[in-house]
């Protein structure tokens, strides 16, 4: 079975900026959360941390390490979607310094990506691909994996057999930060036991 947990919040969710493959640290808020998932962790119990080897899934995935005494995988195929030149630009930058990418990716047309961006596809791709080596690596075991919001929602995607997005996606997902969710493989099958686990945050205070 697989625990799916997002990061904590990191600055660049605080500031609205694109996270992308910056490596944007976790916030003081961020960090309190990752503690609280690790809590909630000791109590599912996995075997296995696998993690992405960006920062703010790094620093999300090390109170986990640490509680469980799990040495953290690190896997570059759970990274979050690059957005190329908008990585680490704040909104507003972006919006001013590319108008006509900004305009094209608000549209959420899948096509549209940044110079240096990965499109949809690529994304879809090597997260499908990190969930088979896991799988893999680890058959029967426990496994927490930390990752990202939209590498999450590929993942879903790819659980769900939808395919890379498309103009006619049916779904979009997007968990919170520090959520929990819980997947089972069973052969040639998924379960979907649970999405958006929040439950260990609801004390958790902003500050």
């Amino acid at each position: 079975m697989l625990y799916f947990v997002r990061h904590g919040e990191a600055v660049s969710n605080r500031d609205n900026r694109f996270g992308g493959w910056s490596e944007a640290p976790l916030t003081d808020l961020g960090h309190r959360q990752a503690v609280a998932a690790a809590g909630e962790m000791r109590r599912r119990a996995p075997t296995v941390l696998v993690t992405s080897d960006l920062a703010r899934a790094r620093q999300t995935a090390q109170p986990i390490a640490d509680l469980l005494g799990l040495e953290p995988r690190l896997e570059p195929g759970l990274r979050e979607r690059s957005l190329g030149v908008f990585d680490g630009l704040s909104f507003a930058e972006a919006e001013a310094r590319y108008p006509d990418m900004w305009k094209s990716l608000t549209t959420r047309d899948p096509d549209a990506v940044p110079d240096g961006g990965e499109r949809a596809e690529v994304v879809f791709g090597r997260v499908s691909n990190a969930i088979e080596r896991i799988l893999t690596d680890h058959p029967g075991e426990r496994i927490a994996v930390v990752t990202h919001g939209l590498a999450l929602f590929h993942a879903f995607s790819y659980i769900c057999r939808m395919g890379a997005p498309t103009h006619d996606h049916p779904v979009f997902v997007l968990v919170d930060n520090a959520s929990i969710t819980h997947v089972e493989h069973r052969g040639p099958h998924w379960r979907i036991v649970s999405i958006n686990d929040t439950a260990h945050l609801r004390d958790m205070t902003v500050g």
